[in-house]
């Protein structure tokens, strides 16, 4: 996500250069991307509705489902943003190695005391993407203010890796549960790529359409959207030309983004984009250009390139 304040800056005036769809380096190589393999994309947005109805696997993305039931309870006043949260207790809900480090940097950015407030909890889940922070979340929320939401139900994240790599026998939020109560941190040795993107392949799934509709309401949602929009807070970022608010995700063999564009005098554009079964040097290449962001950007501003794109998923 570090990449979004650039391409705020001068994205759009450049024109890609095409690459193999192996290599997913820019917004060219995504398209080319879902045009060979149409069957492990889903892409929903205004005018495009592909695999929307499939169920898929979306990684952190899922994160904007625990997002808005935080807001609705807000809303409903069931909970409150400066409602102190333990920093032992969120401490105890990580798997140390699991998330590329978020929940490390999510601590060195709030640099809290004895406790945070729920919103910063939040926006742990939501800017570093901690996994940590979104099952305590859901915990405190309740599982079924997420099923609610998502019309299916919300394992939690750290359970799911405990029940797969851990060698934990018992449901996902069991094992999570006992994990949190042990409050001893477990470092779990993960397997190679192929048997981790089997894996990936199986959790966070939700119909692509579900998001995009939670997604266009936590626009509108004060609470959220201002959780959403944090690149906006990076410097350089010019809300008054391009307004974006977004949420990634990974898992090996797993990319996806939902992400809202805003543009002075044009309707808002609300799109999700999960990409699947991705092999490992492609995935790689992802990870490394943030290529999807781009694609995204572009088919938010630029008609030839939405028309394309369009064409390709007919």
């Amino acid at each position: 996500m570090r990449t979004i304040v650039a391409m705020l800056l001068s994205p759009l005036l450049v024109t890609p250069t095409a690459a193999a769809p192996a290599d997913l380096k820019d917004a060219e190589a995504v398209l080319a991307y879902i045009r060979a393999h149409p069957d492990d994309v889903a892409l929903v947005t205004r005018g495009i509705s592909h695999n929307a109805d499939r169920l898929a696997p979306v990684a952190s993305v899922i994160k904007i489902v625990h997002l808005a039931a935080y807001a609705d309870a807000v809303r409903r006043g069931k909970t409150k943003p400066d409602e102190p949260v333990s920093v032992a207790l969120w401490n105890s809900y990580h798997l140390p190695g699991t998330d590329g480090g978020a929940h490390e940097a999510a601590l060195q950015r709030l640099k809290p005391g004895k406790s945070v407030t729920l919103d910063q909890l939040v926006s742990a889940m939501i800017e570093e993407s901690d996994n940590a922070a979104a099952d305590l979340l859901r915990d405190r929320l309740g599982p079924g203010a997420l099923r609610k939401i998502a019309h299916t139900r919300v394992s939690t994240i750290n359970g799911e890796m405990l029940r797969a790599f851990g060698g934990c026998t018992l449901p996902a939020d069991v094992c999570l549960k006992n994990y949190v109560k042990d409050a001893k941190p477990v470092r779990l040795t993960l397997p190679g790529f192929a048997r981790q993107a089997a894996w990936s392949d199986t959790v966070a799934r939700v119909e692509p359409g579900v998001l995009r509709k939670v997604l266009a309401g936590l626009r509108t949602d004060k609470t959220a959207s201002r959780h959403l929009e944090w690149p906006m807070r990076q410097p350089g970022a010019d809300s008054k030309t391009l307004l974006i608010g977004t949420k990634g995700g990974s898992l090996p063999g797993v990319i996806s983004e939902a992400m809202y564009i805003v543009r002075p005098g044009q309707k808002p554009r609300e799109t999700v984009l999960a990409l699947r079964r991705l092999p490992e040097t492609t995935w790689h290449s992802g990870m490394r250009s943030y290529a999807h962001q781009q694609f995204l950007v572009r088919l938010a501003t630029d008609s030839v390139f939405f028309a394309k794109v369009r064409t390709a998923l007919k």
